[in-house]
């Protein structure tokens, strides 16, 4: 699992990552259900599991070309329209839409993924044109309010902005998960609103009520109020956060890191641990910490007997799978699933995945109880040169990209605390964000 980000300001670094504004499936149609063979989303969604992005992105234009107005209903081409979004295909998704729209069968959830797609594209006037005509069918949905908030603020009209948002905490009071979840959305777009507009107080409040209306933290307020120097600095990111971050990204994932981002630290991790000696004996019994899609797994599949993988997001988990790198594959908490399984590993990686960790105690030590004498631990995390504050005092740091950086010092500190060597520790880029080179470092260590 690794991070992302590029100038889109849709990359999940730079947006809230519960994804509550365009949720891909309405209660009445989700993917997996049935075995219908017209039922469209259900195979695209298998096939998005299965990690075959090309066909995933065939079957679609295939259903599109063939699909029957009067049986498809609003919500499937919304559904499927989403489906061809998360795959990184907006335009068209939006060119899906508006042959509904331009029979007037869209309704309002149909137009707001619209409005999602054009924004992708940048349309943003476009955007806002597809949601107000959804404001007009349902003025009252949180989903329309919500994602109106957010394309006005895109176009600088602010206090528009704050009005829909507002308007969802007056509408959203029940009780149920739904509207939480909404009061929960519309406090933290509010909270990043008044974090533009330079006001740190009134933001920490709604980063709060956001928190307390969605205690997983799936949007990542506890990392913001820390930015706000509001309240102390997690010690993690939260594994709802996290969930919902690659949940929404795993069908570009590969196409995004190693194109668009110069990923190369599976590559790196490979050749620090051939440097190390990592692969001078027997195959390995290996544990992959944050698996993602398998690109870890590609490299380091030969030098290894068996490979379990790991990974917090359940699509990812499914491409993981189907790479077929991985004797088994566990959608879990790293630190929970390592303490759960029985071992011994005599080879553990982590590539780009303790850069959610803050403090690496609890994974140490968990891994010191399950890798075997003389095992490996190989893994990257962000660079920091130790010299703010929190750095200085903990030994690690949230980064401008919401992720945490380790010191030096602090890496050789918990090596030696939970009984590991350090072999090598070596500076390099794993990636480019932003065209920026993301200084990391690459640590291969030996259990003693």
């Amino acid at each position: 699992m690794s991070p992302v980000s590029e100038d889109s300001t849709e990359d999940p670094a730079d947006l809230s990552p519960a994804l509550t504004v365009n949720p891909p499936f309405t209660e009445e149609i989700r993917p997996g259900e049935t075995d219908d063979p017209q039922d469209p989303l259900s195979r695209m969604e298998r096939l998005i599991a299965a990690g075959d992005r090309e066909g995933a992105l065939a079957h679609a234009r295939d259903a599109a070309a063939a699909r029957d107005a009067e049986w498809w209903s609003a919500g499937l081409v919304a559904a499927l329209a989403h489906c061809l979004i998360d795959l990184g295909e907006p335009g068209e998704a939006a060119a899906l839409i508006e042959m509904l729209a331009a029979r007037s069968h869209a309704n309002a959830r149909a137009l707001t993924v619209l409005a999602r797609a054009r924004t992708l594209e940048g349309r943003h006037a476009d955007a806002l044109e597809a949601l107000n005509e959804a404001s007009y069918l349902d003025g009252r949905s949180a989903e329309v309010l919500l994602a109106l908030g957010a394309a006005r603020m895109a176009a600088g009209d602010t206090a528009r902005a704050i009005a829909d948002l507002e308007r969802v905490l007056r509408l959203s009071t029940g009780e149920n998960e739904s509207q939480a979840n909404e009061r929960a959305e519309a406090h933290f777009r509010l909270g990043e609103t008044w974090t533009s507009l330079d006001e740190p107080a009134k933001a920490a409040r709604h980063f709060r009520a956001s928190q307390g209306e969605d205690a997983s933290d799936r949007r990542g307020a506890g990392i913001r109020l820390a930015e706000l120097e509001a309240q102390p600095a997690p010690t993690k990111a939260s594994a709802a956060y996290v969930r919902a971050l690659f949940d929404g990204y795993a069908p570009r994932y590969d196409g995004h890191m190693q194109e668009t981002l110069s990923y190369r630290g599976p590559a790196l991790l490979r050749a620090a641990a051939e440097k190390a000696g990592v692969f001078g004996g027997a195959a390995h019994d290996a544990i992959d910490l944050g698996c993602g899609t398998g690109l870890s797994g590609a490299a380091f599949r030969g030098a290894c007997g068996t490979m379990l993988g790991v990974d917090l997001s359940p699509r990812m988990c499914a491409a993981a799978e189907a790479s077929g790198f991985y004797t088994r594959v566990v959608a879990g908490e790293l630190v929970a699933t390592v303490e759960a399984e029985a071992g011994p590993f005599s080879l553990a990686i982590a590539c780009d995945t303790v850069i959610y960790l803050g403090d690496l105690a609890p994974l140490f030590a968990a891994l010191a109880a399950k890798v075997s004498r003389s095992g490996w631990f190989v893994f990257s995390t962000e660079r920091s040169d130790g010299m703010s504050e929190e750095a200085a005092a903990r030994g690690f740091e949230i980064g401008p990209t919401r992720r945490f950086r380790h010191t030096e010092r602090y890496l050789r500190d918990v090596a030696v605390q939970f009984g590991f060597e350090i072999v090598s520790l070596d500076r390099d880029v794993l990636r480019t964000e932003k065209r920026v080179p993301v200084e990391s470092f690459v640590c291969v260590m030996k259990k003693v």
